[in-house]
């Protein structure tokens, strides 16, 4: 469990992350989400803070990146639901690819809240190990399927995602309340004169 009491329990709530063994992405947000991760902040030299900002950055590119995995396949779940719903044939899979596109942009509506834009444009990690339990729940075999599954089956995996992708979601933001104290501080030092522009900037 995360050290955060927030997040600690969020995660109660929803579920554990899946866990064949612990993997590096949660070892590092146990370790960016410890209780004293911020403790005496402003004792710490610029370099510290910078990368204890850094690092925060880095994971929350890292959530992002599976939060919009999760949206999209979510989102492909809803489609075929949506087509039972209305009583339209679902279709082939073919048809379902081609519609990709429109079936993310209409898909279900986002709850409100952090929705900045990650500092980096991908994780440098191996994309398998990070949608891993994503995976558990809808991989690409389990797409193929989707057309000949039963509406009950249908929910129960938009239920597990949507689990996934909100509990992902807080994680982000506790890792946003991170990066704007860091920050803060950063920008505190310099107000003062503790720290350059570059410090500020860097």
């Amino acid at each position: 469990a995360l050290g955060n009491s927030g997040a600690d329990s969020r995660r109660g709530d929803q579920g554990a992350r899946y866990d064949p063994g612990v993997t590096s992405l949660d070892k590092e947000l146990a370790r960016l989400f410890a209780p004293d991760y911020l403790d005496a902040v402003d004792k710490r030299s610029i370099e510290e803070v910078r990368a204890m900002r850094a690092d925060c950055q880095e994971a929350e590119t890292v959530l992002s990146y599976v939060r919009r995995v999760a949206q999209g396949r979510l989102d492909i779940v809803h489609s075929f639901l949506d087509h039972r719903d209305t009583g339209q044939s679902v279709g082939d899979l073919a048809g379902a690819v081609e519609d990709l596109p429109s079936i993310i942009g209409s898909g279900p509506a986002r709850p409100s809240g952090y929705g900045r834009l990650p500092s980096q444009m991908s994780p440098d990690m191996e994309s398998v190990d990070l949608t891993r339990e994503i995976d558990e729940v809808l991989d690409a075999d389990g797409i193929g399927k989707l057309p000949t599954m039963t509406e009950g089956d249908l929910r129960d995996i938009a239920a597990r995602l949507t689990i996934i992708e909100a509990r992902v979601s807080d994680e982000r933001k506790t890792l946003h309340e991170r990066i704007d104290a860091l920050q803060a501080e950063i920008v505190s030092r310099y107000k003062t004169g503790k720290a350059t522009v570059d410090g500020l900037m860097s």
